[in-house]
């Protein structure tokens, strides 16, 4: 094949190269929430519960990497390829391919991304109408951790974890929980509430804490990053050309926990590393001692650019995969393989 001829046995651009938007997104995923969690139950029954769940992985998560970049996780999304995978992400940051599966996801957060109980359905909260606490009120458990209103927020729990000091050692726990779900892993509006049906799971703490919260945290996260199916709780005509509206828009709202995609870039594209505004170091949140994340800026949009136009650059397309234990972890029974794909992982594999 003549050089730079196209090569139509690859997957499609979303965007051309020198088409790509340069918008907003709006996060709603709070990680500072662990930090948080660390200070006010340190040394506590509760937290040495969740450090001994896949849960208790977040708080190694390396705290220099964590202030969230839109401009970097907006990028990234722009210049994604257009695969018939519902469950993937492929994106090309300079000339090569990068995939954001399931198994990256478990891999980056170390969250349990096994197979969901069966019969389970991930709440679509997106969808038209949807109300994660209605008849919250009229629900014993929900009343026993929550407590008597159905308008509560994730402020107003975590306020009340930190600040009373009469709270039953049993409370803490499922509260802690629910904070770093509805807080952090599952997002979906400005203002966070917990959710009726997480609320209920706490009613076994132990099941709770082996529930596949990767998988779960996953759908909410990559439904919104890849084109979408349905629209306010309608069939979408054109998949493709509603994604490219959104990423034009002057802002995007993304869902579930999408930091795990930019931790995704910082460990496959370790020059990016170095362009962050903050002194090399390798704390996590576990070494914290104070109830905030470090105060310093995220990544900028200029310094990806150069990133990407650096002739050094090293991306690695997939990263070494570290798997959990549990049946089905990072797989999906009903994932498609995709011949432009296949045919694209052939060619890095031989180093093209």
């Amino acid at each position: 094949m003549e050089e730079n001829a196209v090569d139509l046995r690859l997957p499609k651009r979303l965007f051309a190269t020198d088409k790509f938007p340069r918008h907003r997104l709006n996060i709603y995923s709070r990680p500072n929430i662990l930090a948080f969690l660390r200070h006010v139950l340190r040394d506590s029954p509760a937290f040495r519960k969740i450090g001994e769940s896949s849960l208790g992985k977040l708080f190694d998560l390396p705290t220099r990497q964590i202030p969230v970049s839109w401009k970097l996780i907006h990028s990234l999304m722009s210049r994604q390829l257009l695969c018939n995978q519902e469950y993937t992400l492929w994106s090309v940051f300079g000339k090569d391919p990068l995939r954001f599966s399931l198994e990256e996801f478990g891999t980056i957060t170390g969250l349990n991304c096994g197979g969901l109980p069966e019969g389970y359905e991930a709440p679509d909260h997106n969808r038209k109408g949807a109300n994660k606490q209605k008849g919250a009120q009229k629900d014993l458990l929900w009343e026993q951790i929550v407590g008597k209103y159905n308008n509560i927020t994730i402020a107003d729990l975590a306020d009340e974890l930190e600040n009373d000091t009469q709270m039953d050692e049993w409370r803490k726990i499922p509260l802690a929980l629910i904070i770093i779900v509805d807080g952090m892993l599952i997002t979906s509006q400005q203002t966070h509430r917990p959710t009726l049906r997480y609320v209920q799971m706490l009613e076994d703490v132990d099941t709770f804490l082996e529930f596949p919260w990767g998988r779960e945290s996953f759908v909410h996260t990559i439904r919104c990053m890849r084109p979408p199916k349905f629209n306010k709780g309608k069939p979408v005509d054109n998949p493709v050309d509603l994604l490219r509206l959104k990423l034009k828009q002057e802002s995007f709202r993304l869902t579930g926990f999408p930091l795990a995609l930019q931790l995704l870039a910082f460990k496959a594209i370790l020059m990016l590393q170095s362009k962050i505004p903050a002194p090399q170091n390798e704390q996590t949140i576990m070494d914290l001692t104070q109830p905030n994340l470090p105060n310093h800026p995220s990544i900028e949009l200029d310094s990806v650019l150069q990133v990407e136009d650096n002739p050094t650059l090293l991306v690695t397309p997939l990263i070494p995969l570290v798997r959990g234990p549990q049946p089905m972890w990072g797989l999906w029974s009903n994932e498609k393989t995709y011949d432009k794909v296949t045919y694209m992982e052939q060619l890095k594999a031989n180093n093209h």
